[in-house]
Parts: C-alpha cells; structure tokens; sequence
C-alpha cells in the first residue's frame, strides 16, 4: 500500500513537472510587454498640472483643455513643459515596448525558432503600420527620438501652447491632414490666403503618437531617422530635421529652446516602477491554467 502511494505521487510530481515545463516554454517563446498604469486627471486650472520631478516620472493623462495663454507668461514655460511630458514619456516608452518587442522576434526568427501567433499578428500590424517589410529598418522607424527634441518641437510649433490650432484641437506638432478620413479641421493661413486642412485630436498622448508616427514614415526623414537609430543628441538631429519648417531660424531656435530650459535632463527620465506592470511565470500560470 505504502509502495503503491509512493508511485502515485512519483506519477504526479511528474505529471506537475512536464505541465510546469510545457508551460514555461510556452511563456518563454512568447513576448510579453509590460503596460504603464496611467492616472487619469480632469484638468481645470493650472493647480491640476503636476510638478514633476526629473528623476522619475508619474504617468499622467490630463483630461479637459486649459488655456495657456491666460497664465503668466513667467510660469507658462514650466507648466508646459510639466502639461506635455508625461505624454512623451509614455509615448516613448511604449514605442522603446515595440522595439524590444521586434528584436525579440528577429532574434527567434534568426535562431529558427518557433513564433508565436500572437507574435506575429503584432510583426505584421507593425508592418503595415510602419510601411516596410524589412526588420531593420521597422526598428529604425520605431525607435523614438529623446524627449528633449519632441518638447522642443511641441514648444515651436504651438507656441509655448498658446496657439488657435493647439487650443482647439490638442494637434501640439502643427500636423496637416491631406486625407478626409482624418479628424481635421479647416484653417486659414493669413500669409498665403487659403484655406487648409489640419488634424484634431482627442488628446495630448494621441497627437504625440501621431506626430512620432509621422516621423517615421516620411520619405524626406530617412537620414533623420539613421541619425536618430546612430545615437545623435537632440541638437544634433535638428540638422536633419529642418524640412519640418520653413523657417531659416527653427534650427537655432530649438537648441537656444533645449540649453535655456535645460530639457536634456528629460531624456532619461524612467516610469515610477509602481505604476509599471509586468507578467510574471506565476501570473502567466493562473491566466492559463
């Protein structure tokens, strides 16, 4: 009797252990991204912007509009920058997700291994999103430039957040639509006397990922985008950027706009690890039992 319950619980330790590793191969041979818990908060005044500090950053989505232009100009600086990064941070950090992401799999597919469904249902969306075939040059087109350069550009195109296409669209970049199945809106551009479309938004962290994505597609952007996959500072890459406006000033004008507000220090700026979340073993288990 004592032999026969000996064997039974032999047999179901290694039944536990083959399930055990069945499952961790199955959790191993698939990527899992880790997602950012977001706090939602219903802007009013400026009082609602949170102060960040430059050491670690809380993921805030701000809901509502506020009107830059009725602060104080000496105060409007700061809560801009403070109203816009959370949403680049998070942009980023969920692009820097995708890249990883592919690398991932471009390290499976090169040591013949099998890929997930799930895996490649995200290649190929990223694919189709990104307009390219090749897994290099997709991690080029994902990979996101610093902070500093995004706030730069934020800052000359809407006017420390004052201007009329900022206001009433959350469109931050100065993006245009030239499609009718965007969000847009018509404007009238005074210089040339016509009328032009521009995208709208239904919020900051949407128009940011729009703007990045826009970056990454166009043609004209090609040697920015090596430059950015090479390393190049913010400052740097301005000079290959310089399509983007027609001013012969923007250049100098965003570096003078990075050194004087110092938003270098932003580039490397991490989540708070408690509002980041990760799949463990142990929860792939009990997801899946």
């Amino acid at each position: 009797m004592l032999r026969i319950s000996r064997d039974l619980i032999l047999v179901a330790v290694l039944i536990f252990a083959i399930y055990l590793f069945a499952k961790t191969q199955t959790y191993n041979s698939r990527y899992w991204s880790s997602t950012i818990k977001i706090r939602d908060i219903h802007i009013s005044n400026s009082d609602s912007i949170i102060i960040q500090k430059d050491t670690a950053l809380i993921p805030v989505n701000y809901l509502g509009t506020i009107d830059f232009r009725e602060i104080d100009p000496e105060k409007r600086k700061d809560l801009f920058i403070q109203y816009l990064l959370p949403a680049i941070v998070v942009t980023r950090y969920r692009l820097l997700d995708d890249l990883h992401h592919i690398e991932f799999l471009e390290d499976r597919i090169i040591r013949k291994k099998k890929v997930a469904k799930v895996d490649s249902v995200f290649l190929a969306e990223m694919r189709s999103k990104y307009e390219t075939d090749s897994l290099q040059e997709l991690k080029k087109r994902i990979y996101p430039h610093p902070v500093s350069m995004a706030l730069a550009q934020a800052i000359l195109e809407s006017g420390w957040g004052t201007s009329g296409i900022f206001r009433k669209g959350n469109n931050i970049f100065g993006i245009m639509s030239f499609s009718s199945d965007d969000s847009r809106t018509k404007v009238r551009f005074p210089d040339v006397n016509v009328k032009r479309y521009i995208r709208t938004y239904d919020s900051v962290i949407t128009s940011i990922e729009d703007y990045y994505l826009l970056i990454s597609k166009v043609s004209s952007y090609k040697k920015f985008r090596q430059k950015r996959w090479n390393g190049e500072s913010s400052s740097e890459l301005f000079r290959y950027i310089n399509s983007y406006h027609e001013s012969d000033q923007y250049i100098s004008m965003a570096h003078s706009i990075i050194e004087s507000n110092d938003l270098e220090r932003y580039d490397n700026i991490p989540i708070i690890p408690k509002y980041q979340e990760y799949t463990t073993l142990g929860s792939f288990l009990k997801k899946f039992p």
